[in-house]
């Protein structure tokens, strides 16, 4: 289970919890604005000893057409004492993994309190791995596995390798599909990140090109004047060429 918590100076702003299955690995991964002067704050619900926590951030854009996509993120250990386990300051991107020496509930922080007005869109990842979740509960009950186990030597005879490795190969497949998915959701913040770009780059285009528009409109309107004025007899151009 994934808590968040937004803390401005010290004060808890905001609080809500995410459920995950009741597997011993956890997997999660989101897209959320840190607003400027905040910090925002997940906490990793009972993570034991010796698993392992995998945890990749990106900053995909900026409000301010001027802010810099950098964040300072920190991980800290389990209440009372919050150890900062890892802390990386005003990064674009990065990534951290490593076993957990305590239980408890790590806490992982977003800090953009560095910026004054420019809110940063963040697209993080992750995931709680324990090296013994073989995923067994997902899919059946205890009874269905013992009946398995009892048949293991009809099983062996039929598929000519035993239980444990057939339940090996299927882990193995399980995090190796992991992976895959892991990587689509890196390119996918990618190319958010590009396509934030792309639409701040066309809207300074657009505002340039309509500044320069309203100027070649009043310098042509001007020279057009300009020159009417020196045809006209009463005209304050000649008048103003004949008193110099």
């Amino acid at each position: 289970m994934f808590k968040i918590e937004r803390f401005i100076s010290s004060y808890l702003v905001l609080s809500q919890a995410f459920y995950l299955s009741f597997a011993k690995s956890r997997h999660r991964q989101m897209t959320l604005e840190v607003a400027a002067g905040f910090e925002d704050c997940f906490f990793l619900e009972n993570v034991k000893s010796g698993q392992t926590i995998d945890f990749e951030y990106q900053v995909t854009s900026s409000s301010s057409p001027t802010g810099n996509n950098d964040i300072t993120v920190r991980i800290q250990s389990p209440s009372p004492n919050f150890n900062t386990i890892y802390e990386n300051n005003m990064v674009t991107e990065g990534s951290f993994n490593g076993e957990a020496e305590d239980s408890g509930d790590y806490r992982i922080c977003l800090d953009n309190k560095v910026s004054t007005w420019s809110d940063k869109t963040v697209w993080f990842e992750v995931q709680v791995e324990d090296p013994e979740d073989d995923y067994d509960d997902d899919y059946m009950d205890s009874e269905e596995w013992d009946a398995i186990k009892a048949n293991n030597e009809d099983t062996e005879q039929m598929f000519e390798m035993k239980m444990d490795e057939i339940k090996t190969s299927v882990h193995d497949v399980r995090i190796n599909v992991g992976k895959i998915r892991h990587f689509q959701f890196m390119l996918g913040a990618q190319m958010s990140k590009d396509t934030h770009q792309v639409g701040g780059n066309l809207e300074r285009i657009n505002f340039w090109s309509v500044i320069h528009l309203l100027i070649m409109v009043v310098v042509g309107f001007t020279q057009v004047f300009m020159v009417k004025q020196l045809f006209e007899d009463k005209s304050m151009v000649k008048n103003l060429i004949a008193s110099t």
